[in-house]
């Protein structure tokens, strides 16, 4: 066999299983603070996901409840630098209404 094309299987095949336990991670019910994919991602990231933000990329994480947003804060201080929240929704002071969408700025 070709060293390439060795090489390339073995690429492929490494990747597929990074993302097998990140899908399989994707599917159990957390019940954390709600069944989102950015919820789940924010509170228990896979091993995968902690292991890009090592490597320093950035989750942008939209319209999440700014209680929800506090909480990972406190939680997981560590990881603050690669986190970037976008359309924080604020809750009236009554709890009744619709929330109030806090403009970023980002378009």
């Amino acid at each position: 066999m070709d060293p390439r094309k060795w090489i390339g299987s073995l690429c492929a095949a490494s990747m597929l299983l990074c993302w097998m336990p990140a899908a399989a991670d994707h599917k159990k019910g957390y019940g954390l603070l709600g069944d989102s994919h950015d919820l789940r991602r924010l509170m228990q990231p896979s091993p995968v996901e902690l292991a890009s933000e090592q490597r320093g990329h950035i989750h942008i994480y939209d319209a999440l409840e700014i209680n929800q947003v506090n909480a990972a804060l406190d939680e997981n201080f560590d990881r603050i630098q690669n986190m970037m929240f976008t359309r924080i929704h604020h809750l009236p002071p009554t709890g009744s209404g619709p929330a109030e969408v806090e403009d970023d700025g980002c378009e």
